[in-house]
């Protein structure tokens, strides 16, 4: 897919400060900048002195190459996987023949009651699959997603980790979306206030159906993620933290850029919400002590 780059003399919509706070850290985490933007980006104008307002917004000027229609069954060329690839640190990332990704068999797992005190335990059989334009996602064995349809993926456990699973794939995929693919995923898999949905569809009216706010070459720096932790859960909402690696600091200590979502169950799935008030969504953690390793 081909992307375009607007005039250094066209005036460009300044994002929200958090986002480009978490934009200026590393090249290494530009994928997880893009999952705090889903959930910005409606938030009104950054700070005039933004560095980021210096940049313009990426632009996808050609029409998808593959559109938001389900695979047949039946269509044996699209269903399983292909070669698989590694992500930017070497990890091994599935690709699945149909680009929405592949649903695998389900095996659903008795975790026992939600015991804030304790880590969760890690979904069962996780691998990872790259997805419409380039999203690397979280698949289980035994909380979901369970089905594939176009370009989304729904079916996910009413479990905690059901609620981590469903809260990464359905952000990440609309970081990486153009705005056609995205207003699919925001109608069906998005909670908000009426207000802010107003706000966010007029912005995709005025970007138009193939913007896209992560070019290719950001898309390629991203990696699978290390770890997600469960911040608060009962049956009707949940708050996930997730981590992904970033680069050492200068002590050569590791880090990881962290980003709150947050689930809520409705309709018989998690749907990834849109907090009211919009707080620091991202920071760093230099340890995974408590976390839960996918």
């Amino acid at each position: 897919m081909s992307t375009g780059t607007p005039g250094a003399d066209k005036p460009t919509k300044e994002r929200n400060p958090v986002l480009t706070g978490a934009a200026m850290l590393v090249v290494a985490i530009i994928v997880i900048c893009a999952v705090v933007a889903v959930v910005l980006r409606f938030s009104g104008d950054s700070d005039d002195e933004s560095p980021a307002a210096q940049t313009p917004l990426p632009t996808v000027t050609a029409p998808p190459t593959t559109g938001p229609t389900a695979v047949p069954n039946t269509d044996g060329a699209m269903q399983g996987l292909a070669t698989p690839t590694v992500d930017r640190l070497g990890r091994r990332v599935d690709v699945p023949k149909w680009p929405g990704g592949w649903a695998l068999p389900q095996s659903p797992v008795d975790y026992g009651p939600y015991n804030p005190a304790v880590p969760v335990p890690a979904p069962a059989g996780v691998s990872w699959q790259k997805v419409n334009d380039g999203a690397i996602v979280p698949f289980s064995t035994s909380d979901g997603p369970s089905t594939v349809k176009g370009l989304t993926a729904t079916g996910f456990a009413h479990t905690p980790q059901g609620a981590a699973l469903a809260a990464v794939q359905i952000a990440l995929r609309l970081g990486s979306a153009n705005n056609e693919t995205a207003r699919g995923i925001y109608n069906n898999q998005t909670i908000m206030t009426a207000a802010q949905r107003s706000e966010l569809y007029a912005q995709l009216d005025a970007e138009g159906p193939f913007h896209r706010g992560a070019t290719d070459a950001a898309l390629s720096y991203q990696t699978k993620s290390d770890a997600f932790r469960i911040l608060d859960y009962a049956p009707d909402l949940a708050v996930i933290e997730t981590a992904s690696p970033a680069q050492k600091a200068d002590n050569g200590t590791a880090q990881w850029l962290t980003t709150r979502l947050t689930a809520t169950w409705v309709d018989g799935d998690w749907k990834l919400t849109f907090p009211e008030q919009l707080g620091d969504l991202s920071g760093t953690a230099t340890s995974l002590s408590g976390w839960t390793p996918w």
